[in-house]
C-alpha cells in the first residue's frame, strides 16, 4: 500500500483525527473509488467524505465501494451505501 501512495496509485485522505486510503480502480461496470481504509474520528471521516467523492467524480469515478466492519453498514446507510455482496457501494 505504501509504494501504491508514493507512486500515485492510491490516495491518502487525512485530518486531525482520522484518515482514508482510497483507490481508483477500473471495474466491468466502470471505474470505482474503493476505500482501502477508514479509522478515526467518525466524524471527522464523515466530514472527509464529500471531498473525497468529489475527487472521484472528477476522475471518472461512477460509485465508492468499502469493506470492513459490519457496523459501517449501519452507519452508512442513510448515506445512501447499499450491501453488495462483501462491499458497501454507492452510486457517486
Amino acid at each position: 500500500m505504501l509504494a501504491d501512495l508514493e507512486m500515485g496509485q492510491a490516495q491518502l485522505w487525512a485530518g486531525e483525527g482520522a484518515a482514508m486510503v482510497t483507490q481508483c480502480v477500473d471495474e466491468a461496470e466502470g471505474r470505482v473509488l474503493h476505500v482501502w481504509l477508514a479509522g478515526g474520528d467518525l466524524a471527522e471521516i464523515l466530514r472527509l467524505k464529500p471531498g473525497v467523492e468529489a475527487w472521484g467524480r472528477a476522475h471518472g469515478c461512477l460509485s465508492v465501494t468499502l469493506s470492513g466492519r459490519k457496523g459501517w453498514a449501519r452507519v452508512l446507510r442513510h448515506l445512501g451505501f447499499e450491501k453488495v455482496g462483501d462491499e458497501l457501494v454507492r452510486r457517486l
